[in-house]
């Protein structure tokens, strides 16, 4: 055994530490955006609610908008057609094609095409934009707040694919965590249920810090699992396939991971009834149609698949084919991934109900958003007695004042980018422009007030100012979109009222008077007084 001089043994205690702690602050932000992306339909339903019920499926007479602007399109953009629900009760409705410059080296086309946006219940068209792919996703401005979060959860708002690698190794170490955390607390059980409330700060903190991290460890296992399979699949997974077996070609690696049907037959035909299929797929799958995409779009070999939502006792929605051409259903696809079902399909199949925790409605989303905010906390409340116990050596304080910055600055943050989300509508602003200055302007601002004030106060102001903010966004919402709660309910948009009402809550819980929130004091407070 080779033995360390005992400054070695700090200095390598130290290395050990300010890792730790840096994944931390990494994984705190993946856990808490995640925590908020658990709502992320919720959150669009309520940021961007159109003057009308929220439509829940295709409504009838969608085929008539489509057919018309099928007719429109430049027949190079009508080569793949999608349309799917979403954003307060819009439907978008996309029609690409691939450019004819291609970067054939790498196995990778061009995608360009035109997308429409149609209220859902008037079927009025209420945009259009022509662009790349990647422009058609940016210019969709009524979901683009919830895409924020879901996107700083997913890859941290890094470019592709570096962001969900990383994402992919926060993931493996919090699994690895969970595992180490079976083994170390040899007491699951008893430390569930413990609190020493008569007992001095710190072991009241240390025993909220464990419950909460006892409490969640499953969760945590789960949570960080499911998301590394989503990361690596597509950073890693995928091009490796593409590369080994396709040559570097991923469009066609997809086709065959998502069973796209080969082509046999390019005689010009027109698209069927498109109201039809999405009828006879609601009535077979048992819930309404929610997304179609066509392929071969306008010859005789076209075929398209209809999703519906989930049914009720079930993890996920189902998927039927039809022949585009004469609209004759063909079969249920009955796997996520390749051409037949398989065990490995079983197990991918699972991966999106149990890391974004939908498959019961707002009861398994509200567990799982508690569970999230618990694993949250754990990781918050760590970070700051592993550094402020530490707080009387310089490079500790500012590695203290970092997790100032994390665990209070991204909670404001988040919640200024959406009352920059609604101004930036209301003065027609470029959204996603607006929300990254707010983001990073609040970033900036909280830097310094980490910097210039001590770390107690500025949590206190942080928490403060977070408080505001929760309790204006309603007033925001209001006035950017027009729609009050009794419109709201007499839409039928409960969600609106909803998330208001949450919003306000968890202000006024961030206002609470000290002394009824001692137990957040007492993390900070108890450390700063052992250090």
């Amino acid at each position: 055994m080779i033995k360390l001089s005992q400054d070695n043994t700090r200095r390598v205690l130290d290395i050990h530490g300010w890792s730790g702690v840096v994944l931390g602050l990494l994984l705190y932000a993946v856990i808490c955006t995640g925590t908020v992306a658990v709502f992320s339909e919720e959150i669009s339903n309520w940021s961007s609610p159109l003057a009308g019920e929220t439509v829940e499926g295709f409504p009838v007479g969608f085929d008539e908008v489509f057919q018309r602007l099928y007719a429109e399109v430049d027949p190079r953009w009508r080569e793949e057609v999608a349309a799917f629900v979403a954003h307060g009760g819009r439907i978008y409705l996309r029609f690409e094609g691939e450019l004819e410059a291609q970067d054939e080296d790498a196995g990778h086309h061009e995608h360009y095409g035109v997308e429409y946006q149609i209220d859902g219940n008037t079927l009025e068209v209420l945009k259009r934009t022509e662009g790349l792919e990647e422009e058609l996703a940016a210019s969709r401005e009524a979901g683009a707040l919830a895409d924020f979060f879901v996107d700083l959860h997913v890859r941290l708002h890094l470019p592709n694919p570096w962001g969900l690698f990383l994402t992919g190794v926060l993931g493996l170490g919090m699994m690895v965590a969970a595992l180490t955390g079976f083994v170390v607390h040899r007491h699951l059980i008893r430390e569930a249920f413990t609190i020493r409330r008569n007992k001095e700060a710190l072991l009241r903190s240390r025993d909220a810090h464990v419950i909460a991290g006892t409490w969640s460890l499953p969760f945590a296992f789960v949570l960080a699992f499911t998301g590394s399979f989503f990361s690596f699949a597509s950073s890693v997974g995928l091009p490796a396939m593409a590369m080994v077996v396709f040559s570097g070609d991923q469009e066609r690696a997809l086709a065959e991971v998502f069973n796209v049907h080969e082509p046999y037959d390019e005689s010009p035909a027109a698209v069927a009834n498109i109201d039809d299929m999405l009828a006879d797929a609601s009535r077979r799958g048992g819930a309404d149609a929610v997304f179609i995409s066509m392929n071969y779009v306008g010859r005789k070999d076209a075929f398209a698949r209809v999703f519906t939502r989930v049914e009720e006792g079930h993890l996920s929605g189902r998927a039927f084919d039809y022949s585009a051409a004469s609209g004759a259903f063909l079969y249920e696809n009955p796997v996520l991934v390749g051409k037949q079902p398989s065990a490995g399909n079983s197990v991918a199949a699972l991966m999106t109900p149990l890391h974004f925790g939908h498959f019961a409605g707002w009861v398994s989303k509200a567990v799982w958003f508690a569970l999230g905010f618990a694993g949250a906390y754990v990781t918050l409340t760590g970070m700051l007695l592993w550094t402020l116990r530490r707080a009387e050596r310089p490079a500790w304080q500012r590695m203290s004042g970092a997790v100032h910055w994390m665990g209070y600055g991204l909670p404001l943050a988040m919640v200024l980018t959406a009352h920059g989300f609604f101004w930036a509508r209301a003065i027609e602003a470029p959204v996603g422009q607006v929300q990254w200055a707010v983001f990073w302007a609040t970033a900036v601002v909280a830097a310094i007030v980490v910097k210039a004030l001590s770390a107690q106060h500025a949590r206190h102001w942080m928490v403060r100012f977070t408080g505001v903010g929760l309790l204006l966004l309603p007033l925001s919402r209001w006035l950017c979109d027009g729609i009050s709660w009794v419109q709201a309910l007499s839409y039928g948009q409960h969600v609106v009222p909803s998330l208001d009402m949450a919003l306000l809550l968890a202000g006024g819980f961030c206002l609470w008077p000290r002394s009824n929130r001692k137990a957040e004091h007492d993390v900070v407070s108890s450390a700063e007084a052992t250090a």
